[in-house]
Parts: C-alpha cells; structure tokens; sequence
C-alpha cells in the first residue's frame, strides 16, 4: 500500500466513522421523539448515544440543528411509506380500507415525529417549511385516492368533501383518536372508514 493510498484510507475511515456517528445522534433524537422529548439538548443525546459532546457540537451547532436534521432523516427513511398501489383505481370499498390502512400505518411509524415538528415548528422555519409540505401531499394522496368520487358532485360540493376527508386523515386528527380518545389501531380505523364513507356517501 502506498502512501496515498494509506492517506485515503484514513480519509475514508474518519469519513465513514462521522457519518455513523451523525446517524447515531440522529437516531437517539427520533427515539427520544418516541418518548415525548420534542426538543432534546445535544447533553442529553450525548448521554444517551455515548457521543462526546465534542463530537456532537462539531457535528451540530445547536438543538435546534440538531433536531432539524433528525427530522429531515426521518423525512427521508418515510419517502416510500405512505405509497399506495394504483392510487385512484378499484371499487371505492377497496380504497377506503386500502386508505384507512395505509395512513394508519404511517401515523403509528410518524407519529412521534410529526408531534415534534408540530413542537418545533413556530420556531424553526425550515421544520415549519417541512410540516406544510407534508400536510399538503396529504391532502392531494387523500384527492388522488378519491378523484371519482369527489368529481362526481358540484364543485361546493367537492370542495366541502375534500375538505372534510383531508381533516379527517390528517395526522392531528389521528393524533387525537388515538392518544387523547385512547382507541385502539382497530378502533381507529373503523370510526376513519365509517366517517370517509359518510362523505364520499352522502
């Protein structure tokens, strides 16, 4: 091995050993999000990761960093989450438990860290940036998914119906039936299902 070669492979390894690093500060933020800490101090994830806070402030300038980059990683591993298949298309039935499913799923996976955004957002605009974002895709999957349906009456009427579906399935809502009412996943599903279909069925 050649001295550029030693050189490189000491480059590399400090390369890969920060990005673990990163991804394990980051990874105890999303659990501490689980645990209903929406704003964890870089001392408190150094403690829990075993990271020098050295370490972490050379990584992280502050909390609010800190807590920006966990979300957008957790933004990213949730890219393909909430897919659903032929998005539109079958008997509305089948869409409807396909729907209700689907964004159940993605609540009991994002939950803790939608509540963080929601935490953080007033102060921190790109965070803020990112809840607007999200809250408007699901609002045009839950149209997508429905398109027949709600382009089949007036257009107040359509709009009253998209509407009521996008509260419906947005994530405060969900947030709400199942931490605050205490339903369970089944619980849940079956007052969403029965709700969607009291709209799209009117």
């Amino acid at each position: 091995m050649t001295d550029v070669d030693r050189t490189d492979a000491i480059v590399d390894g400090r390369v890969a050993r920060r990005e673990r690093n990163i991804n394990t500060a980051l990874d105890t933020v999303l659990e501490m999000f689980a645990e209903e800490s929406l704003f964890p101090t870089i001392e408190q994830v150094s403690k829990r990761s075993g990271l020098s806070l050295r370490s972490l402030y050379r990584y992280f300038a502050d909390p609010g960093e800190l807590v920006e980059s966990a979300i957008h990683r957790h933004r990213e591993l949730m890219r393909d989450a909430g897919h659903l298949h032929k998005i539109g298309q079958g008997p509305l039935d089948r869409r409807i438990d396909d729907f209700a499913a689907m964004r159940l799923r993605l609540y009991e996976r994002a939950g803790p860290v939608y509540r963080a955004a929601v935490h953080n957002a007033p102060n921190h605009p790109r965070v803020r940036d990112w809840l607007a974002v999200a809250r408007d895709d699901l609002r045009d999957q839950f149209e997508l998914q429905f398109a027949l349906e709600l382009g089949a009456v007036t257009t107040s009427d359509r709009q009253a119906g998209l509407s009521a579906g996008d509260v419906l399935f947005q994530f405060d809502t969900i947030d709400y039936l199942r931490r605050h009412r205490r339903y369970t996943i089944a619980e849940t599903e079956a007052v969403l299902r029965s709700a969607l279909e009291a709209i799209l069925r009117p």
